[in-house]
């Protein structure tokens, strides 16, 4: 399991709650030596029963390993730590490291296949592309997608999974490396590896499993059973892309997915049918259809392909009943909601809050946690006298228009759960955004293609062939 923000979050609650068990007290100024309910010895080992308590989860996994790092971080921070220990010496870093930037992202050269990576330097032929981090699947049955039912227990009814219907694959199974002689599945994690396409003839890379990385990379792993890795929820296993031939700057990588997995998508091509609305009623076929508006023309229309206009008027909600923007696609607003400049009325009313947009309030490292789905209810000129006392970029002054934005969020205080109300006022064209809504690109559809890409088997173990 590997850890996420939330992962996070969670343990640092825990260990103010552990704090609080070693001292009794939830003052940092107690937590020393001499007030310690336990010896150092003895929290030593009930940490170690903690660390290897057999329940998985991911706030578990992102405690400290080590005591004393969890000792310093109950009243500060575990994410900071864990970088002030992931830092080696430069010579350290020549001997042992990998590079994570020998590829990035672009269109792929490939047709149809989207974007592809690309070396952003040469690499020599047996260097490293890009080391992949591994989560390992034992089942690969874990990623189908069943159908629903309603369950009624004689209380009340819910919707339940029918594990006697399964309905397809989830989409992670694409990212994925696995062997037809095998339930096991490992996912790559690493920067931009996802982006490496397949080509059956002409790869230039290949797979291999991670060398001088022992810190890292559990090598003796590979000659246990799945039983093993079942017991291990720790990501402990890494391969790496190896260039089979020199490899120049701006070429594309691509691997060889296994003749399985060629065979099956030749078959897919083969066999594929567009959907009926009927069969995919809640699936892309609403995102494709023409509208009725008279923008209808647009049909399938990405987020990216609108964000790339910075010239043209935005629209109006008012504008929007008759010049509709595609089904797939709705506007974002860069916004911070933590901003109380205007708090009415709590909570007889829906507080309200109304303000001018603000770089330095609006923007900055935690953006994405201040993107919400919002209202444009106004566009307006930016009159040549009024230029010089806007605070914008030369970008957003030359767009020619600001614009008034609403949208609601839910908030909780305390035990009250309660919705508020923006209204922000004189935002710039970067306020706003365009995104794609969720579950609306072809790869949802039901009838899409799944397959896990094939290791060879000089590289997967033989002790995890579990389906001989």
């Amino acid at each position: 399991l590997v850890p996420v923000t939330e992962s996070y979050e969670g343990a640092q609650s825990f260990l103010k709650e552990y704090g609080v068990l070693l001292v009794g007290s939830n003052h940092p100024n107690d937590l020393v030596e001499d007030k310690m309910a336990l010896t150092d010895e003895a929290q030593k080992d009930l940490w170690q029963v903690i660390k290897t308590f057999p329940y998985a989860s991911r706030a578990r996994q992102a405690l400290p390993a080590d005591h004393n790092d969890a000792v310093k971080a109950i009243y500060g921070d575990i994410k900071s730590i864990e970088v002030e220990n992931s830092i080696r010496p430069v010579d350290f870093l020549d001997k042992h490291g990998k590079c994570v930037d020998n590829i990035e992202p672009g269109i792929s050269s490939i047709p149809h296949a989207g974007r592809g990576a690309f070396a952003t330097r040469f690499i020599p032929k047996d260097g490293l592309v890009a080391p992949a981090p591994l989560v390992h699947i034992v089942d690969k049955n874990t990623v189908k997608l069943y159908n629903e039912r309603l369950s009624d227990n004689g209380v009340q009814s819910k919707v339940v999974r029918d594990e006697s219907e399964v309905i397809g694959q989830q989409l992670i199974l694409n990212y994925c490396f696995g062997h037809p002689n095998s339930t096991v599945i490992l996912f790559p994690y690493s920067s931009n590896v996802a982006y490496i396409n397949h080509h059956p003839t002409e790869f230039n890379a290949r797979l291999r499993w991670a060398k001088n990385f022992d810190f890292f990379h559990n090598e003796g792993w590979l000659n246990k059973s799945t039983d093993f890795l079942e017991e291990n929820w720790r990501s402990g296993l890494m391969l790496e892309f190896v260039a089979l031939r020199d490899i120049n700057p701006g070429e594309e990588v691509l691997i060889d997915y296994g003749k399985e997995w060629q065979l099956a998508w030749e078959e897919h091509v083969k066999g594929w049918e567009p959907t009926s609305p009927e069969q995919d009623f809640n699936n892309l076929t609403h995102w494709t259809k023409q509208m009725d508006q008279p923008n209808g023309k647009d049909g399938y229309v990405r987020a990216e392909m609108l964000d790339q206009d910075r010239e043209t008027p935005l629209r109006t909600v008012h504008e929007q009943k008759d010049d509709a923007y595609p089904h797939s696609v709705e506007v974002k607003c860069s916004v911070n909601a933590n901003h109380r400049d205007a708090y009415l009325f709590f909570p007889r009313t829906i507080p309200f809050y109304t303000r001018d947009w603000d770089e330095e309030v609006d923007t900055g490292e935690h953006i994405a946690d201040h993107l919400h789905s919002c209202r444009i209810t106004e566009r307006y000129e930016i009159h040549e006298d009024y230029e010089e006392e806007l605070d914008f970029e030369e970008e957003d002054i030359e767009h020619g228009y600001m614009y008034t934005l609403e949208f609601e969020v839910r908030k909780e205080v305390g035990d009250e759960a309660f919705s508020e109300r923006h209204e922000i006022t004189n935002a710039p064209r970067k306020a706003l955004s365009f995104a794609n809504r969720d579950y609306t690109s072809d790869v949802f559809l039901k009838k899409a293609f799944r397959h896990e890409m094939i290791l060879p088997d000089e590289v997967f173990p033989e002790a995890w062939k579990n389906l001989k």
